[in-house]
């Protein structure tokens, strides 16, 4: 009896590849793991490149060796109207994807998601060929909702269709409460339309143009909460740059005092003076902490015991005001301060004064470019 013959096995190609080569495929290969969610081996990563002959994928990993210097170029080429390469735009789409998903700070605005999901469809809308092969994966990324903007699932869901879904939860964002419907994969549908769909780049250009502060805020956000540090503007270097710079006039408040500057690196330094009984002094830096900071004076409810506010650079909390002080604030450093209520309501109005400070709203307008959403 004649042997059966085996399944016809795939051929082997070995082959030497460069240092500069080997470190684009493992910066592309912790990419494509992000995006499927699965680990992806430097082989599969090259099988890809050679059966999708893709140039832009190589000139991706190269972008991302210094995504800093990518992201600033594609910001400068942004607000001067140039055009994007799909390469720069994927780049974009990844740290946005990072900025909307990081579990490492608070969620995005609703306002940004919404914008997020405008930049989606406006994407989605200049697809070339119109072919559903890649919808039922963005719909798997999405809360499928009704007319009346209620989540639905199941056979309810059926016949939905992907424009219909976005154009449906960026109404529902709208709404009070729009953090119960939260589309946090949106942006990941939007890096892998980016990556994998058809499209002209001229095309692609113009329908993403005019969402480009938003795609802005989430990626440079992006970029900070996975770098620790900024995507540095010109301007913002050029004034740290200079000897001598506008004075910005301290804020006197309660006992309080509150001083500005510019570091050297363009950030902003404030340094709060406490009351002179307590004569301490307390710095901060950077723009982070500082916005933090701000947000935790506006947001948080101390008019009761067991209220208490956890963020990156501050932990509060509130106790009895018959024992001790009752509103207390750790720092990252460790330092703990402990507040009356009416040194808060203090520190609250001198915060609240120093940011009618023209120079100090456009130093925070030109932070917020740099480190984004946060």
């Amino acid at each position: 009896m004649a042997e059966k013959s085996g399944w016809p096995q795939q051929p082997v190609i070995s082959i030497r590849v460069s240092e500069a080569l080997r470190s684009r495929l493992e910066r592309l290969k912790e990419l494509l793991s992000k995006k499927s969610g699965e680990s992806v081996t430097t082989s599969e990563v090259a099988k890809q490149l050679l059966e999708s002959a893709r140039e832009d994928r190589l000139e991706v990993a190269e972008m991302l060796a210094d995504p800093t210097v990518t992201l600033a170029g594609a910001r400068r080429k942004a607000e001067a109207g140039l055009s994007l390469s799909r390469a720069e735009w994927i780049v974009v789409g990844h740290y946005v994807q990072l900025g909307v998903e990081s579990p490492m700070a608070d969620p995005i605005s609703p306002e940004t998601m919404r914008g997020i999901l405008q930049v989606f469809l406006a994407a989605y809308q200049v697809r070339r060929g119109k072919k559903p092969s890649r919808d039922v994966h963005y719909l798997s990324n999405l809360p499928i909702l009704n007319q009346q903007g209620q989540a639905i699932v199941g056979t309810d869901a059926e016949g939905i269709d992907v424009r219909t879904a976005v154009e449906r939860l960026i109404q529902r964002m709208d709404m009070p409460e729009a953090e119960e419907v939260w589309p946090q994969f949106i942006a990941r549908n939007l890096y892998e339309f980016l990556e994998e769909e058809p499209f002209g780049i001229e095309a692609m250009n113009q329908a993403l143009k005019p969402h480009w502060e938003t795609l802005w805020r989430a990626a440079a956000r992006g970029h900070y909460l996975m770098r620790g540090s900024p995507v540095p503007a010109a301007a913002g270097r050029a004034i740290a740059d200079r000897p001598w710079g506008p004075a910005i006039s301290s804020v006197f408040e309660g006992g309080f005092v509150l001083s500005f500057a510019r570091g050297s690196d363009g950030d902003l330094v404030v340094l709060v003076n406490l009351p002179d009984a307590r004569q301490t002094m307390y710095e901060m830096r950077p723009w982070p902490m500082i916005a933090e900071f701000r947000s935790m004076l506006q947001e948080w409810d101390t008019s009761g015991p067991n209220s208490f506010w956890q963020g990156r650079w501050f932990y509060g909390y509130t106790v009895m005001e018959s024992t001790v002080p009752p509103i207390w604030v750790r720092c990252q450093s460790g330092v703990t301060f402990g507040f009356t209520a009416h040194e808060w309501r203090s520190l609250q109005e001198a915060f609240r004064l120093a940011w009618q400070k023209p120079e100090l709203l456009r130093i925070a307008a030109e932070l917020m470019l740099e480190y984004g959403e946060i």
